[in-house]
């Protein structure tokens, strides 16, 4: 009961959520976004060498309200110019940095890199004194009111507080306002999950996804089938000298080139997840833990592994799960799902990736799918976990509390229910 309280302390709580839109500013205004790109660049640069710059001098870092100080009593004054844009936009690039290196030390990133001009994606925040007139259909920054939109999606104005507002500008020029909102709204619990409303998921390059009840979905391998006309765009842009006008038209254009298939990947996986969440039957998802990062090493894998976006594709599954009450389950990517058989458990020793079918010496079943064999087993482990028999939920005869998301430490969870034998006790997801 003390957990099923806790769980209903924390949905009551605040709710962060961003809405993306599309803006479209006049030539004053994209002048003066450009001024505010320009300012918070050398904001950033300024104070990260002045930190790299004490640093070697004194072996001691600089504070964050050092750095601060620094830059409203000398900068500003040294460099008048920069009273021209949002003041706020430039202490947040300092915060910025604060951040940056605060991951660097926790070991999460790099070494901050400096901002260059020539990057591509440039950005700037704005904290406060942001409008958002839905009706109107503008967007109205601090110095830069009245900036055109498309509002695709909207929020109560009444009962969302708007926290900030970032604003980007793509490689191929086009314009985005990312408006992060504070509401009151609660989460839905998730839902109960059981073994006949839990859905595997196994995904692969052949077909993008196949789940464990047979249904496989095709690949649609957007950049290949894209690849002859951004060959040739690229081709233009490595004739042409650095520095010209024309290189700099031919870099956009190869840049339009890429948002367009950016947008028809994400097109594809918005589609595929929101007909997994709101028009499946199940309540529940078993996903593969994936290491994308280590199976991108393998060179002659490496293009179409990131063509297909599987990361992307698990962070939609699994906000549109929050969004709709249901559940993800994460099984370790150790497991081997695709090699031990799904009738009787037999662990093939090697199964090279060209094998798709193949026949289980143990119990004989034949023309064993390799892709609908892993889906299911991807399935029974992810149950075997949720429904307590891992170290994360005690076992017990009645309706048990899990968390969604759990990984599984065995497979030895298999042997004991089988993979058509599940449980049929249910456990609450929380």
């Amino acid at each position: 009961m003390l957990a099923l309280y806790f769980f209903d302390f924390l949905v009551s709580l605040t709710t962060m959520k961003a809405y993306k839109y599309r803006i479209y500013p006049n030539a004053q205004q994209a002048e003066c976004l450009r001024q505010h790109f320009g300012c918070v660049r050398f904001v950033y640069n300024w104070a990260l060498a002045l930190k790299d710059r004490s640093y070697k001098e004194t072996g001691k870092g600089l504070s964050k309200r050092e750095i601060q100080d620094r830059f409203v009593h000398t900068l500003k004054k040294e460099k008048t110019w920069l009273t021209d844009v949002n003041s706020q936009s430039l202490l947040a690039a300092l915060g910025n940095l604060h951040t940056a290196f605060t991951n660097f030390f926790a070991g999460r990133a790099k070494f901050p890199n400096v901002k260059r001009k020539s990057s591509g994606w440039q950005s700037f925040q704005c904290p406060q004194h942001v409008r958002v007139n839905f009706d109107q259909g503008v967007i109205d920054l601090p110095k830069i009111p009245g900036i055109k939109a498309r509002f695709h999606r909207r929020f109560d104005l009444e009962q969302a507080k708007i926290k900030t507002v970032t604003i980007k500008r793509s490689p191929a020029g086009h314009y985005f306002a990312s408006v992060l909102v504070a509401t009151d709204a609660t989460t839905p619990k998730p839902s109960v999950i059981e073994s006949d409303k839990t859905l595997g998921i196994d995904l692969g390059l052949e077909h993008y996804l196949i789940d464990s009840e047979g249904n496989k979905t095709p690949n649609p391998r957007v950049l290949r089938t894209s690849q002859d006309r951004l060959s040739i765009e690229q081709k233009k842009l490595a004739r042409l000298h650095k520095g010209g006008k024309n290189r700099q038209k031919q870099r956009q254009l190869v840049a339009k080139k890429h948002a367009q298939i950016a947008n028809q990947r994400h097109d594809f996986l918005h589609k595929l997840t929101y007909q997994l969440v709101y028009k499946k039957h199940a309540t529940s998802y078993a996903v593969e833990d994936l290491h994308i990062k280590g199976m991108i090493k393998n060179h002659a894998l490496a293009k179409s592994i990131q063509d297909a976006s599987w990361g992307i594709f698990l962070t939609f599954l699994s906000y549109k799960c929050i969004d709709a009450g249901k559940n993800v389950l994460k099984i370790g990517r150790f497991e081997p799902s695709s090699k031990t058989c799904n009738h009787c458990n037999h662990r093939m020793e090697t199964m090279p990736l060209r094998v798709r079918v193949w026949d289980c010496p143990a119990c004989g079943t034949q023309g064993i799918c390799r892709d609908t064999n892993a889906a299911r087993n991807i399935r029974d482990i992810g149950l075997a976990d949720a429904l307590g028999k891992s170290v994360c939920v005690k076992s017990s005869h009645t309706t048990s509390s899990v968390s969604a998301g759990v990984v599984s430490k065995g497979t030895e969870l298999l042997a004991q229910y089988g993979s058509q034998e599940a449980p049929t006790r249910t456990a609450q997801a929380v």
